[in-house]
């Protein structure tokens, strides 16, 4: 039987987590992060101007759980919603680095909007640079090309399915904390490594093999910071069998930290989508450790740090600070189909100039909080519970909103 850690009320964990970060060791290379008190009042600030409100908020609970599925370990977090009943699933997948805890800030917005999050990420990815404190280009991108390739995919996607067998026993069993979930409305969100593998799962043609015999049945998926190469083949076909509702969120400051793509081909894949329920979300000034998802003030586990600019130590050449590759911007029409939203004068911002590079300083933009949870619950409420106005809002009421912070984009 698997190891539970720990159960507790989720509004205690977020009180124990916002109280404890403002004093978290930080990486002296990145922005200071908000204060976790002033973030959050922000938030619910820019919230109350227009942000998507679910029909009902719940409070909710939070276990977590070690399970074995053959020699690996596997680390789960279940956050559901409290007193009684079934909710739709989303199944979250988090990036390199990351453990079954991450995404906390989405898996909360989620879960209070009346969803089940089940979370799975195997435990030896979430320690892979517990020895490091600093990284090269080099060692970045050596790390990125293991852990982003076709037989680590198909690895974590043996384990995903194995792992949803296991939680769909568990929910038909009355009692149990896993009954809560409802897998038969279902939705896969991931960010970084696990955007590699909703983008899969979401039917994207790639050159990892799906597990024989795997239940993979979702209605939607999000993918938080899309996984793009060039490598992998065109886009046009790799893109073609994607035709479930997709939200994908980036940033124009989204760059890749292991160098193995660049940050305008985030949108790439979803601009070769077919049309049907599709939204891409840019944030203006949105940073790839910004769409992890960490509660204001803590520090992401992602790569411990950055490599300065001009190159990396293998001799590539690599910038990872380049903005030379940089293509969409906020306010710039997509190359390729599909209707764009933007401000009453026709654009939500335009392209970010050096002197914009300050922002990185200045620290994140809360407001980028608010608008993923916003977006990706209207979208979830669309696609899993048929909600009308969740289509509304997206289609209409989302970029009143957010004005120049972010653009939405649908077709």
């Amino acid at each position: 039987m698997p190891e539970r850690y720990f159960t507790r009320s989720l509004c205690v964990v977020h009180a124990i987590v916002l109280s404890a970060l403002a004093g978290c060791g930080m990486d002296p290379s990145m922005p200071e992060p908000p204060d976790p008190e002033e973030a959050r009042s922000k938030i619910d600030e820019f919230e109350a101007k227009g942000s998507y409100a679910p029909e009902r908020s719940y409070a909710a609970t939070e276990i977590r759980e070690s399970w074995k599925h053959g020699r690996t370990e596997l680390d789960i977090t279940f956050m559901a919603p409290t007193g009684g009943g079934r909710f739709p699933l989303v199944v979250y997948l988090p990036g390199l680095g990351e453990d079954a805890t991450a995404g906390a800030f989405w898996r909360r917005s989620w879960a209070a909007a009346g969803y089940a999050v089940f979370t799975v990420q195997p435990a030896a990815l979430g320690k892979v640079f517990w020895a490091s404190d600093k990284l090269d280009a080099g060692e970045l991108r050596a790390t990125g090309r293991t852990y982003f390739s076709s037989a680590s995919l198909e690895s974590r996607l043996s384990h995903l399915a194995w792992a949803l067998g296991e939680l769909r026993q568990r929910a038909a069993m009355p009692g149990n904390p896993y009954a809560a979930a409802d897998p038969a409305k279902a939705a896969v969100a991931g960010f970084d490594l696990g955007a590699q593998a909703a983008s899969a799962l979401a039917g994207e043609a790639v050159k990892a093999a799906l597990p024989a015999n795997a239940e993979f049945k979702f209605a939607g998926a999000i993918v938080l910071s899309p996984h793009v190469t060039l490598a992998e083949g065109k886009l046009d076909e790799r893109a073609a069998g994607m035709a479930m509702p997709l939200l994908a969120v980036t940033g124009t400051d989204d760059q890749d930290p292991y160098g193995l793509s660049a940050t305008s081909l985030r949108s790439a894949l979803w601009q070769s989508m077919p049309p049907g329920g599709k939204y891409l979300l840019v944030l203006q000034g949105g940073t790839h450790d910004a769409l992890a998802g960490v509660e204001p003030g803590q520090k992401w586990k992602g790569p411990p740090s950055r490599p300065a600019s001009g190159g990396g130590s293998d001799g590539s050449g690599w910038m990872p600070w380049s903005r030379e590759d940089l293509t969409l911007q906020v306010g710039q029409r997509s190359g390729s189909g599909g209707a764009r939203n933007g401000s009453a004068s026709g654009s939500s911002g335009g392209a970010m100039g050096p002197a914009d590079r300050s922002m990185r300083k200045r620290g994140p933009d809360v407001r980028h909080w608010a608008e993923v949870a916003g977006v990706g619950t209207a979208f979830l409420d669309l696609v899993l519970k048929g909600r009308e106005r969740a289509s509304v809002w997206l289609n209409r009421d989302a970029v009143r909103w957010m004005g120049t912070s972010a653009e939405l984009r649908h077709k």
